[in-house]
């Protein structure tokens, strides 16, 4: 990443670097914000557009926002030479197309970078993508949507309806920041575009089925993943005082988060992983003076936080692209969902059709697993890309396969029925267990979504896991690492790197309960550019982080085979893909 160290003696930055060749290329991608802080300036914010449609109105959209109009404003003085202000006003027919830098072609009839920047995120700003309700992810479109009030159309905030309701009720709801929406009697700047979690399957076709417009030339569908947990608590003294200790008092219409406990892997023993909520009585806190002493110990529920992954496509060509917001490995998370994306994912790379995704690499390997918080590395990046470089090889193993296989009979299919139907249900099934083992369990064995979490009932356990849509893979699954790739593929690592053996698996385990990493793979996901963003700043002295945490992917990346290139990406970049 590049701070202000890039200045020179002249006050004049060396160009910003640029990432890819322009000839040729689907998307180009403009860096706003490369980090996850603490500088304000710098948080996470993308620009993206297909070069197929050019810079004309509606043509480009934001993906996060918390560095936004302002870096757009650096980037025109810096990158393009425009003066910050103009005292001049431009004449009637004046004109001019902008050259050699991130907005190359971009034609504005403005004079400063400050009234450039505001016809681009008037005119061509299409949508802001948001994956997660977070301040470093946000703050920029919030604080810049005063500047569309002499616009012509609202600009659409476009994500899962949990982030959509999250923006609603604690940042456009007039106690924190003026409701600028077109809800709620707001004023009508921006407008809300709720997404179906995985596509809507009732648009689009082909390779597109699924897909939603979101500006000129591109399309989207989101799928949800978890960026660590949140404690929150209920409390079920009738005089609490209204806010005191972070209590919600009846009616309030907002849900009192307490401490958020992202990743720290000490609960991993409280519950199943699968439920959204687990109640777990710990000691009482101070009571407000005067409440009532009975039933006064507080019920902690740990509840994930959603984040979101794009998939941005092309539609002059089919082309992908992943953006990630703030994402946790599966091996840690009490809610694993990183599975779909790589199921997803896994036959674009095969085709050719996805080439590089963003993803975040918050710190280096120094940190321990519970000082993560929601938030990745390299060694549990290395793991993620494993387990999505072992569906690539799974399904170019099927494919082969399919090639070369008849289809079955009707008799066959028939028999395979009535087989399976003769299976006992609900029973582990130690012959049908790989290895003959009894644990692992049989395809017509309970799921892990239908054991309730201690307190709820059966039946509540099974509406809500159908609820959440969310895909469980059990140790010694076909989705298991270990079973993706074969014993000669995966090691188990602990957070020191050491090789370890992984434990017994039991029915509340994470599904990958340790540190999976592949060993010499042969290179199945080349052609990918894995492109790091949100990588957090010391601001100490020395080797900048991004530099420690590249060395260390490369290596890792190198030693296990994958194939894939990675860059680190910095604030102004051009990235064309």
């Amino acid at each position: 990443m590049r701070g202000d160290s890039r200045r020179g003696d002249h006050g004049r930055p060396p160009p910003a670097r640029t990432y890819g060749k322009q000839e040729g290329a689907s998307f180009q991608v403009i860096i706003l914000g490369s980090s996850g802080g603490p500088r304000e300036d710098t948080v996470t914010g993308l620009l993206v557009r297909s070069t197929s449609s050019e810079w004309k109105k509606g043509s480009v959209i934001a993906v996060d926002a918390g560095a936004h109009l302002a870096k757009i404003i650096r980037i025109l003085e810096d990158e393009h030479g425009l003066p910050r202000n103009s005292e001049m006003v431009p004449e009637k027919d004046y004109s001019r197309t902008l050259t050699s830098g991130p907005f190359a072609g971009v034609q504005t009839s403005s004079i400063s970078a400050k009234a450039t920047a505001l016809y681009i995120f008037r005119e061509l700003l299409h949508s802001f993508l948001i994956t997660h309700p977070h301040l470093d992810h946000l703050s920029g479109m919030g604080i810049n949507t005063p500047a569309l009030e002499y616009g012509r159309e609202a600009k659409a905030i476009v994500a899962l309806p949990s982030t959509i309701d999250a923006i609603k009720n604690h940042i456009f709801n007039d106690v924190i920041w003026p409701n600028l929406s077109d809800e709620g009697h707001g004023v009508g700047f921006v407008t809300y575009r709720r997404l179906i979690e995985g596509g809507n399957p009732r648009l689009g076709q082909g390779e597109g089925r699924g897909y939603v417009n979101v500006c000129d030339g591109l399309a989207t569908k989101c799928w949800s993943v978890s960026h660590g947990r949140c404690r929150r608590r209920s409390q079920t003294i009738s005089h609490q005082r209204d806010g005191s200790f972070g209590f919600a008092p009846d009616g309030y219409p907002f849900s009192a988060r307490r401490v958020s406990q992202m990743s720290d892997g000490y609960m991993n023993a409280a519950g199943p992983p699968h439920h959204a909520s687990m109640p777990v009585t710990q000691p009482a806190f101070p009571r407000t003076p005067g409440a009532h002493s009975e039933n006064a110990d507080p019920i902690i529920h740990y509840q994930p936080v959603d984040s979101s992954a794009f998939f941005i496509r092309n539609d002059f060509n089919g082309q992908e692209i992943i953006i990630f917001g703030d994402i946790e490995p599966d091996s840690v998370s009490l809610h694993p969902r990183n599975q779909v994306v790589w199921e997803d994912a896994a036959p674009k790379i095969i085709s050719g059709t996805l080439k590089a995704m963003f993803i975040e690499c918050s710190f280096d390997d120094s940190v321990r697993d519970e000082d993560l918080y929601g938030h990745l590395c390299p060694r549990h990046l290395i793991a993620e890309l494993g387990v999505l470089a072992g569906k690539v090889m799974t399904h170019k193993r099927n494919q082969q396969g399919m090639s070369l296989q008849e289809p079955p009979s009707p008799g066959a299919v028939k028999k395979k029925r009535k087989r399976n139907s003769e299976e006992p249900s609900g029973t582990l099934a130690a012959a049908s267990a790989p290895n003959g083992s009894a644990n692992h369990l049989s395809p017509t064995s309970p799921r892990p979504t239908d054991i309730p979490a201690p307190g709820q009932s059966p039946a509540r356990s099974l509406s809500h896991a159908r609820r959440t849509r969310t895909v469980h893979i059990a140790d010694g699954s076909p989705h298991d690492p270990a079973k993706i790739l074969g014993d000669d593929h995966l090691r188990p690592l602990t957070p020191g790197g050491s090789v370890a053996r992984p434990e017994t698996p039991g029915r509340y385990q994470s599904p990958h309960p340790a540190v999976w990493t592949p060993s010499h793979l042969p290179a199945p996901l080349k052609g990918l550019t894995v492109h790091i963003i949100h990588v957090k700043d010391t601001l100490a002295d020395g080797p900048p982080p991004g530099e420690i945490i590249l060395k260390q992917l490369r290596d890792r990346g190198t030693e296990a085979g994958l194939g894939c290139e990675f860059d680190v990406t910095s604030d102004g970049e051009s990235i064309w893909i």
